[in-house]
């Protein structure tokens, strides 16, 4: 293990460097962590709210989108620059007329009775929606840009052809998380659109609770401090880069995104960061005929651009199969953990098949996995599924609802807190009292969260 640091960003590199004259791949689990981050500067934030016809039945839920709305709007910072926007089979302004607004006492009233006024109706296009999202942002590229995407449908207005075109021009433009509400919308797709505009998807259980989940969510993006963090990968004559995952906070394939900018020099975007660390799996191919026996070699290098910091991925050829045998503990979680998501996502095939049972029994051992992983987040996810009979096997829970399934698929994309995120590095900003930190998390916040960001704890219990 490998550690180096300056102020802005340390980096942890968890590798077993062993290799055997057979072995072809090295994996490592790169942490890259935040420290000293600063009061967040210039922000942008827009929201997209499904008004499409099936937002209006029940009349909960679109009742519950304005509610969250507004709840959004007093959650955001003076200054932060602002927009809502209807989204059906095409995206219209709600507030304000073009453009986006200052948030101040008076926009955010114009804002929410214009908000009060959403109305259901028409089809569902989102490529519509994130393209003007993009256009929004556009005034304010040196900005913390980032959108919410609520909706209760899948995209049926428009091709996913035309979907991936807009998710392809808004990359790199603002950070997109979004949630699932009702029963109708599609697990993948939410986190195909989160995968490209590195964000998290989630689903809405209960109608009720979207005002909390957008509030903490507002609150996540308020605490962003770095606009854009590119990662660098270097590779050697002899290695390549196999493929790059995010591993945690939660999983994203990341290696489409990755984009050539020299001669064996990648970069992958990975969206805004504020106080927070996460953790990517890199997997190098190594033509092991090129390594020199009992010697460490680097086989590629990984840095923050614009950092002073990197850190190397070693490789050492050896004939002790004790030694190449091994394997680091951290990429064996993270490995262990994308096999859970995999019976996750077979055990909804199976379902969605029809094969009922055999989806209980994998949904089953999903949950024994996530008990063993200590993934409680999932294992709640999985238990709203299925139950243990007496014999040991698993039974599907008598009205499983479409949300229900789509929240384990989500849930299982959401990896286990890491022991590494307990201790965030508390800069300047806190001491001098502009931030308080979540008792229960130990997220930083700032002054005026009403919120935790990271585990939705109310600041009244944050301390």
């Amino acid at each position: 293990m490998s550690l180096e640091s300056e102020p802005g960003f340390e980096l942890e590199l968890d590798q077993t460097k062993y290799l055997s004259p057979s072995d072809e791949t090295m994996h490592a689990i790169l942490k890259v962590r935040t420290v000293n981050v600063r009061p967040p500067g210039e922000a942008a934030e827009v929201l997209l709210v499904d008004c499409s016809a099936s937002m209006d039945w029940p009349p909960t839920k679109i009742a519950a989108a304005r509610q969250a709305t507004s709840v959004a709007i007093d959650t955001l910072r003076d200054g932060v620059h602002f927009g809502v926007v209807s989204g059906t089979g095409r995206a219209s302004m709600v507030y304000p007329a073009r453009g986006l607004a200052p948030a101040n006492a008076e926009t955010r009233a114009e804002a929410k009775a214009a908000v009060r006024r959403l109305i259901a109706g028409g089809g569902t296009a989102m490529s519509t929606w994130l393209t003007l999202a993009a256009r929004l942002f556009e005034p304010y590229p040196d900005a913390v840009r980032h959108a919410i995407l609520l909706t209760d449908g899948k995209n049926q207005s428009e091709t996913p052809e035309r979907l991936d075109q807009a998710l392809a021009a808004c990359a790199g433009k603002f950070d997109c998380d979004a949630r699932g509400i009702g029963d109708d919308w599609d697990a993948a797709e939410l986190e195909r659109i989160c995968g490209a505009l590195h964000g998290q998807a989630d689903a809405v259980l209960a109608d009720a609770e979207l005002a909390a989940d957008f509030g903490g969510l507002i609150e996540s993006s308020m605490g962003r401090a770095i606009p854009e963090l590119r990662l660098r990968i270097t590779t050697m004559p002899f290695t390549g880069l196999r493929f790059v995952k995010q591993v945690y906070p939660s999983l994203v394939d990341m290696t489409g995104q990755l984009r050539a900018v020299g001669e064996r020099k990648l970069e992958l975007p990975t969206g805004g960061w504020g106080a927070e660390h996460r953790e990517y799996h890199l997997c190098f191919d190594v033509d092991t005929s090129a390594l020199v026996r009992d010697k460490d070699m680097q086989l590629g290098r990984v840095e923050p651009v614009g950092a002073a910091v990197s850190s190397a991925v070693l490789g050492c050829l050896t004939d002790d199969l004790t030694l190449s045998s091994q394997l680091d503990e951290n990429v064996s979680k993270h490995t262990e953990h994308a096999e859970l998501r995999a019976v996750v996502l077979d055990a909804q095939r199976r379902y969605q098949a029809g094969a009922v049972t055999e989806a209980a029994q994998r949904w089953g051992e999903a949950l024994r996995l996530a008990i063993k992983l200590k993934d409680e987040n999932l294992a709640v996810r999985l238990r709203r599924l299925v139950t243990e009979g007496s014999d040991g096997g698993f039974r599907l829970k008598p009205g499983v609802r479409a949300r229900d399934v789509g929240s384990a698929i989500l849930g299982s994309a959401m990896a286990p807190r890491s022991p590494a995120a307990a201790e965030p590095e508390r800069g300047d900003a806190e001491k001098d009292g502009d931030v308080r930190v979540c008792r229960k998390c130990q997220r930083i916040l700032s002054r005026r969260a009403k919120v935790c960001g990271q585990c939705r704890t109310p600041v009244e219990s944050a301390g």
